[in-house]
């Protein structure tokens, strides 16, 4: 199992949280993964370092197919599967936040959204973003 670090494209800095802001307004990062050949088995795609005490209210995946009995669930370092349970995702398409206990969550310390490969796919290049609605922390 690999870790990857997907490239954060809503700013230039690829390790930077978002500031402190108001309490009422909600942030989106972005975080992108292109590969050149299809991701193995078990590996988790990390989006953006997302400060602790803010609350996730929205998770969105837009991906380019992972091929045959490809697969992925969504989540994060507390639980694999929070936001999307593992799913066939052979074709490209848009997922969104699904699984029952997608609840709005207040990360306790600073995490990542995580999409955790769960079938291999046949796809030798695969382009997938991850997207993070979230409210930070207002101190």
């Amino acid at each position: 199992m690999a870790i990857i670090q997907a490239t954060k494209t809503s700013s230039a800095a690829l390790y930077a949280m978002a500031g402190v802001g108001d309490g009422q307004s909600s942030k989106v990062t972005v975080s992108r993964v292109i590969t050149t050949v299809a991701p193995p088995l078990n590996d988790v795609i990390q989006s953006a370092l997302i400060q602790a005490g803010s609350m996730i209210t929205d998770v969105t995946v837009v991906h380019s197919g992972l091929g045959a009995s490809g697969a992925f669930e969504v989540g994060y370092g507390g639980d694999t599967d929070y936001f999307v349970v593992a799913a066939a995702q052979t074709a490209a398409g848009v997922v969104r936040m699904s699984a029952g206990t997608a609840q709005p969550l207040i990360l306790t310390e600073n995490d990542t959204v995580d999409v955790r490969i769960t079938g291999l796919g046949a796809t030798a290049a695969v382009t997938l973003s991850i997207i993070v609605t979230y409210v930070p922390l207002n101190n």
